[in-house]
Protein backbone atom coordinates (compact mmCIF):
# COMPACT_ATOMS: atom_id res chain seq x y z
CA UNK A 1 0.00 0.00 0.00
CA UNK A 2 1.55 3.27 -1.11
CA UNK A 3 -0.16 5.42 1.50
CA UNK A 4 -2.57 4.44 4.26
CA UNK A 5 -6.16 5.68 4.20
CA UNK A 6 -6.50 9.04 5.95
CA UNK A 7 -10.08 8.64 7.12
CA UNK A 8 -12.75 6.09 7.89
CA UNK A 9 -14.47 6.99 4.62
CA UNK A 10 -11.24 6.21 2.77
CA UNK A 11 -11.08 2.78 4.44
CA UNK A 12 -14.67 2.07 3.38
CA UNK A 13 -13.91 3.20 -0.16
CA UNK A 14 -10.79 1.04 -0.28
CA UNK A 15 -12.75 -2.01 0.91
CA UNK A 16 -15.46 -1.44 -1.69
CA UNK A 17 -13.00 -0.96 -4.55
CA UNK A 18 -10.61 -3.85 -3.97
CA UNK A 19 -10.44 -6.13 -6.98
CA UNK A 20 -8.89 -9.51 -7.59
CA UNK A 21 -9.12 -13.07 -6.38
CA UNK A 22 -8.00 -12.21 -2.83
CA UNK A 23 -10.27 -9.18 -2.40
CA UNK A 24 -12.76 -10.74 0.09
CA UNK A 25 -9.94 -11.98 2.31
CA UNK A 26 -8.08 -8.66 2.05
CA UNK A 27 -11.27 -6.81 3.04
CA UNK A 28 -11.54 -9.01 6.14
CA UNK A 29 -7.95 -8.12 7.08
CA UNK A 30 -8.60 -4.41 6.49
CA UNK A 31 -11.74 -4.50 8.63
CA UNK A 32 -9.88 -6.24 11.45
CA UNK A 33 -7.01 -3.75 11.15
CA UNK A 34 -9.47 -0.87 11.37
CA UNK A 35 -11.06 -2.38 14.49
CA UNK A 36 -7.69 -2.96 16.17
CA UNK A 37 -6.51 0.59 15.42
CA UNK A 38 -9.71 2.12 16.80
CA UNK A 39 -9.58 -0.05 19.93
CA UNK A 40 -5.92 0.78 20.52
CA UNK A 41 -6.58 4.51 20.11
CA UNK A 42 -9.50 4.26 22.53
CA UNK A 43 -7.28 2.53 25.11
CA UNK A 44 -4.57 5.17 24.60
CA UNK A 45 -7.12 7.92 25.08
CA UNK A 46 -8.38 6.37 28.31
CA UNK A 47 -4.84 5.86 29.62
CA UNK A 48 -4.05 9.52 28.98
CA UNK A 49 -7.25 10.79 30.57
CA UNK A 50 -7.55 8.50 33.59
CA UNK A 51 -3.95 7.48 34.32
CA UNK A 52 -1.95 10.37 32.91
CA UNK A 53 0.17 7.89 30.91
CA UNK A 54 0.90 8.21 27.23
CA UNK A 55 2.84 6.05 24.79
CA UNK A 56 4.81 6.96 21.71
CA UNK A 57 3.57 6.52 18.17
CA UNK A 58 6.02 3.64 17.68
CA UNK A 59 4.75 1.86 20.80
CA UNK A 60 1.17 2.22 19.61
CA UNK A 61 2.14 0.79 16.22
CA UNK A 62 3.83 -2.18 17.95
CA UNK A 63 0.67 -2.83 20.00
CA UNK A 64 -1.50 -2.78 16.86
CA UNK A 65 0.96 -4.95 14.93
CA UNK A 66 1.21 -7.52 17.73
CA UNK A 67 -2.58 -7.68 18.12
CA UNK A 68 -3.02 -8.19 14.37
CA UNK A 69 -0.36 -10.90 14.17
CA UNK A 70 -1.76 -12.74 17.19
CA UNK A 71 -5.32 -12.67 15.89
CA UNK A 72 -4.42 -13.64 12.33
CA UNK A 73 -2.18 -16.47 13.53
CA UNK A 74 -5.10 -17.88 15.49
CA UNK A 75 -7.31 -18.24 12.39
CA UNK A 76 -7.10 -21.89 11.27
CA UNK A 77 -6.37 -22.64 7.63
CA UNK A 78 -8.92 -24.84 5.94
CA UNK A 79 -8.16 -27.23 3.12
CA UNK A 80 -10.13 -25.01 0.74
CA UNK A 81 -8.06 -21.94 1.63
CA UNK A 82 -4.68 -23.71 1.40
CA UNK A 83 -4.09 -22.49 -2.14
CA UNK A 84 -4.62 -18.84 -1.16
CA UNK A 85 -2.28 -16.68 0.89
CA UNK A 86 -3.03 -16.74 4.60
CA UNK A 87 -4.68 -13.76 6.25
CA UNK A 88 -1.36 -12.98 7.94
CA UNK A 89 0.37 -12.89 4.55
CA UNK A 90 -2.29 -10.49 3.29
CA UNK A 91 -1.74 -8.32 6.37
CA UNK A 92 1.95 -8.12 5.52
CA UNK A 93 0.94 -6.66 2.14
CA UNK A 94 -0.70 -3.72 3.92
CA UNK A 95 2.16 -2.75 6.21
CA UNK A 96 5.40 -1.22 5.09
CA UNK A 97 8.42 -3.51 5.14
CA UNK A 98 10.82 -3.26 8.08
CA UNK A 99 8.31 -1.33 10.22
Amino acid sequence: MVSPPASLAAVVSLCQNLQGPHAPRAVAVLKLLNQVVIYSLWRERNARIFKGVSTSQEATFRVVDRAMRDRLLSVPRTAASARYPSLLELYFCFISPYS
